[in-house]
């Protein structure tokens, strides 16, 4: 078994669960990208994008069996300083890249009085720059967002251009 998919920051590392039973077993893992060594059943991996991984074993006996796993690389979100919601279709909605990977994520925006002007939980809908249905001013709006898995908060600056 090649073991349970699992998660990694981008830029860090997670051990890979493989496992078997058989004699005198050989291992190797492929493809090699970011593994710290082949022939283990248990290596770190250090990938720098969604990968499947596969363990290949031998017995000595001449048995072979194959497991992949799965990789699930959580890159660190791109938040954007500006947008225009000006009815364009570019750039009218605040879109963090990568954010979507971050089940649970929080993002919070207020204006410069501390009011929360937009609030998600999941981001599964970019900000419009819009408070109760109406467009909101020229300014600058002042953001938290908390990615959780793992990840620390952020906070930062968003100007909403016309």
């Amino acid at each position: 078994s090649a073991g349970p998919d699992r998660t990694v920051l981008e830029g860090g590392s997670v051990q890979l669960l493989g496992s078997g039973t058989g004699n005198g077993l050989t291992f190797i893992w492929s493809p090699g990208t970011g593994v710290d060594s082949l022939r283990i059943l248990k290596p770190h991996v250090s990938p720098t994008d969604d990968i499947l991984y596969t363990l290949s074993a031998l017995s000595m006996d001449g048995c072979k069996a194959r497991d992949d796993v799965f990789v699930k690389v959580l890159k660190a979100p791109r938040v954007p300083n500006a947008f225009s919601p000006n009815g364009d279709g570019i750039n009218d909605n605040w879109v963090i890249d990568y954010l979507e990977s971050y089940p649970g994520a929080t993002v919070e925006v207020f204006n410069r009085y501390g009011q929360i002007i937009f609030r998600s939980e999941g981001y599964g809908k970019p900000w419009d720059g819009t408070y109760n249905g109406q467009p909101l001013p020229v300014a600058t709006y002042y953001w938290i967002i908390n990615p959780k898995n793992g990840r620390k908060q952020m906070n930062g600056s968003v100007t909403i251009v016309r």
